[in-house]
């Protein structure tokens, strides 16, 4: 279960702090390609699953000559990574067997999902994965300005699968100085701990960055932007790439905010000081990204405009390489440069899950495309929305139901022109005409772990 000499030599020469910017497309391309077969064979030599898996396509690796090829090696998603694990259960006695192409005592790392609703979805990490996803990670801290010796409070749930402790070893192997509070010890002691310490940089929920705002005057007497922090990097959860929310954020901290992906696998995106708030996609010579159609699943090629569910297959890991997952995140696609820092690469923002997508009328709606139309009226609303069903599923009935958060000063006789203006914006936005009930501010619980946009009510 080694691996493969020349890939270990090659991977480890390469320098990952590089700018990928500096390759011409085609060179980008070739890099993937060289990778993308070792990695294919690798994968097919070390794991049972991608073995049988490949073999009942009536593929193996000598077969892959070409990127159509590549498409032809079949997806996996969770469902499948979770099957994976409980026949590894059945055989081998731990849930590592199928997948994972090192030896157990090699790995240094277990993170895994909640497993609320099952299995738990784990992933596993060498050493020498965790230096190259540190090395990525260190990519976008460097274009943030963030630099080692940077005090960094962590806010996140030190329980979350990927923001607690992988996030936590990889700022610290970036040199970054960590304040590992988390999330939960409460708003109080974190805030507490902020004005203490005095940190730089924060790393947490888009939501729970605005529920530490909107606290902080109560539990320290001065309003969050004094706390002097500069730099805001939040993941997780749609929010941070919300124009009106990115700014609401900003302007309450006087600090700049960066929406981010990647940690403890090789799709790594941040974005910039553009408005715009698209993430660039700096992990690309580790990782090979396709479109599908969540329907469909047939292919949609990645260019300007597109938007999908997004796979992509890692390259340079050791552990547990993923190939072809489907994480579930419909995503759009921009290459055009960007204004604010010069990226020429691929660009893209999440939309939302391709699980969370309803259908209402045989249209397709994202919970976050509500959210950004419903933020766009900020300050009248504050941003906060619930979407309400009868039952679980993608199917709604109509009309489907949604709770806003009008904004502070928002007066009982405004609301109905608000409620009005909101119904005519999603028509023309979204292209639904929601049953809207405003409620007043602070009405919408907040959380420190991810917030959930869909409710799913009880039935009597």
């Amino acid at each position: 279960m080694s691996l493969d000499p020349k890939m270990e030599h090659v991977e480890l020469q390469e320098d990952a702090f590089s700018d990928i910017e500096q390759l011409s497309r085609e060179q980008l391309r070739e890099l993937q390609w060289t990778r993308l077969r070792r990695q294919v064979a690798y994968n097919f030599r070390n794991s049972p699953y991608y073995r049988r898996s490949m073999e009942a396509a009536g593929m193996r690796p000598e077969d892959l000559k070409s990127w159509e090829d590549h498409a032809r090696v079949p997806s996996m998603d969770k469902h499948d990574h979770r099957a994976a694990q409980e026949e590894s259960l059945a055989r081998f006695g731990h849930p590592f067997g199928m997948l994972v192409c090192k030896p157990l005592e090699a790995l240094v790392m277990l993170s895994g999902t909640s497993g609320t609703t099952g299995l738990p979805t784990f992933y596993t990490v060498t050493a020498r994965d965790l230096t190259l996803y540190s090395r990525l990670m260190a990519r976008k801290l460097r274009r943030i300005g963030l630099r080692p010796g940077d005090r960094v409070l962590h806010g996140f749930s030190l329980s979350m699968m990927v923001g607690g402790q992988p996030l936590l070893q990889t700022l610290m192997n970036y040199g970054a100085c960590v304040v590992p509070i988390g999330a939960e010890v409460g708003s109080r002691r974190l805030l507490e701990f902020a004005r203490l310490v005095k940190p730089r940089a924060m790393v947490c929920t888009p939501s729970y960055a605005e529920y530490l705002a909107e606290n902080c005057m109560e539990v320290l007497g001065r309003p969050i932007k004094d706390l002097g922090l500069e730099l805001l990097m939040c993941g997780g959860e749609p929010g941070a790439g919300l124009p009106t929310v990115r700014a609401r954020i900003e302007g309450a901290y006087g600090a700049r905010l960066h929406d981010y992906t990647g940690v403890i696998h090789t799709f790594h995106g941040i974005s910039c000081g553009a408005p715009d708030a698209w993430m660039h996609f700096t992990s690309e010579d580790y990782c090979v990204l396709e479109l599908r159609d969540p329907d469909t699943r047939k292919p949609i090629p990645v260019q300007d405009g597109a938007i999908g569910e997004m796979l992509y297959t890692e390259l340079g890991i050791e552990a547990t390489p993923l190939m072809r997952y489907a994480l579930g995140d419909v995503i759009s696609i921009s290459t055009q440069p960007c204004s604010c820092c010069g990226w020429r690469g691929i660009s893209f923002k999440i939309l939302g899950r391709a699980d969370d997508m309803l259908i209402v009328k045989g249209v397709n709606v994202y919970p976050a495309a509500i959210r950004t139309v419903v933020a766009s009226l900020t300050p009248r609303t504050t941003g906060q929305i619930r979407i309400q069903l009868d039952q679980p599923g993608h199917k709604v009935t109509p009309p489907l139901r949604l709770v806003v958060e009008h904004g502070e000063g928002v007066s009982e006789d405004q609301l109905p022109a608000l409620k009005t203006e909101l119904e005519a914006l999603l028509h023309d936005k979204v292209k639904v005409r929601p049953d809207i009930r405003l409620v007043a501010p602070g009405s919408l619980a907040r959380t420190h772990h991810k917030t959930k946009i869909i409710e799913v009510l009880a039935q009597d």
